[in-house]
């Protein structure tokens, strides 16, 4: 049976989440590495997760990844269209938490379509422009699982578009496509992990992104 854990070093990381399959992997990376890797030891050696998986560039997300990915050994992760935003203060906005964007190498890029197969888990990679230019989801189709980074959030909530390249009606169809998906369990970015009509709640956040158009 797959375990999902989130292993957040503080409460204004963004979410980060262990999954621990036959390919165990991080997704995301927080910004805090230290408290981060002592919540994954409570689980797992660290140095056993084979992938970081970033949902999008941002500093709360991406901050702790260079950190994450030397103590790990593991293979990082981002979509093809955000592997410029690394190192940039702006596009990360790590500016925004009074801090600089570290520089960091990524061993792979991600894009529309691809499966990272972890074993039982075969997660499929939606990109979902709008709160970032190269925001992505991962879905497991079978298990009907989600983790849906900054586009959508558990009751209706959603990622903010109002910073470098978020683009609000980008992130209407991004929405748009998500509620294609059938969804029991919603892993978010932000928020807890929720796993109460989440269908519903992704028709709430598409309802709410279009009333602010």
């Amino acid at each position: 049976m797959v375990e999902v854990h989130k292993v957040s070093g503080s409460a204004f990381d963004g979410n980060v989440y262990l999954v621990l399959d036959e390919v165990p992997i991080l997704v995301d990376a927080g910004m805090m590495a230290g408290p981060t890797l002592k919540n994954i030891q409570k689980y797992i050696d660290p140095k056993k997760i084979e992938m970081i998986v970033l949902t999008h560039c941002h500093h709360d997300h991406s901050g702790a990844a260079p950190a994450l990915k030397e103590a790990t050994g593991a293979r990082l992760l981002l979509s093809e269209k955000e592997v410029g935003c690394v190192g940039d203060d702006l596009t990360t906005v790590a500016y925004l938490f009074g801090q600089q964007a570290p520089e960091y190498k990524v061993d792979g890029t991600l894009k529309d379509g691809m499966v990272l197969d972890l074993g039982q888990w075969k997660l499929e990679v939606l990109e979902t422009p709008g709160h970032s230019e190269g925001s992505i989801c991962l879905y497991e189709r079978n298990e009907k699982v989600l983790f849906s980074g900054d586009t959508v959030f558990p009751d209706g909530n959603i990622g903010r578009t109002d910073m470098y390249g978020g683009d609000t009606i980008k992130l209407i169809k991004s929405i748009e496509r998500l509620t294609q998906l059938d969804v029991k369990t919603m892993y978010p970015g932000h928020m807890d992990v929720t796993s109460r009509d989440v269908n519903r709640q992704i028709q709430m956040s598409l309802r709410f992104a279009r009333s602010v158009l």
